[in-house]
């Protein structure tokens, strides 16, 4: 397949995100409200970039720009369901494609706010960049 003929959709999913906005030098900012139990490791959110043949096109690159005060922040390359909401890739919705998952775990006993900054980029051109912010529960 020629390299010009490929169509590639990217998505990032971060659950709860609040909105995202498109600066200046075509990076995407956004910001997600989650929330997690004190010193449980919690799924934030997910990022993938999938071909129509439902294989991954790219892995995401996602850097800590800004670790959090009172816990930790844990990349994992993994199988994910994707989330498309339409287009010939929704498809892919219904089995597992190799993506990259977010999990933040708080110091044990800690709660209260915390958050975190990430940067993520697929080697296509897209980049955005993501702030964390959770509100961390005691058990």
């Amino acid at each position: 397949m020629k390299e010009n003929s490929i169509s590639i959709s990217v998505l990032s999913i971060i659950f709860g995100l609040s909105g995202c906005v498109t600066t200046e030098n075509g990076v995407a900012i956004s910001a997600d409200h989650s929330r997690a139990l004190s010193g449980e490791r919690t799924k934030m959110g997910q990022s993938y970039n999938l071909n129509e043949d439902c294989t991954a096109a790219t892995i995401a690159n996602i850097k800590l720009v800004e670790a959090p005060a009172h816990g930790s922040v844990e990349f994992v390359k993994e199988n994910i369901y994707s989330n498309y909401k339409d287009g010939i890739r929704i498809k892919c919705n219904s089995r597992k494609s190799l993506g990259v998952s977010e999990y933040y775990t708080s110091n044990s006993g800690y709660s209260g706010r915390d958050m975190y900054k990430v940067r993520v980029s697929y080697g296509e051109g897209t980049i955005k960049d993501v702030t964390v912010n959770i509100n961390v529960i005691k058990n």
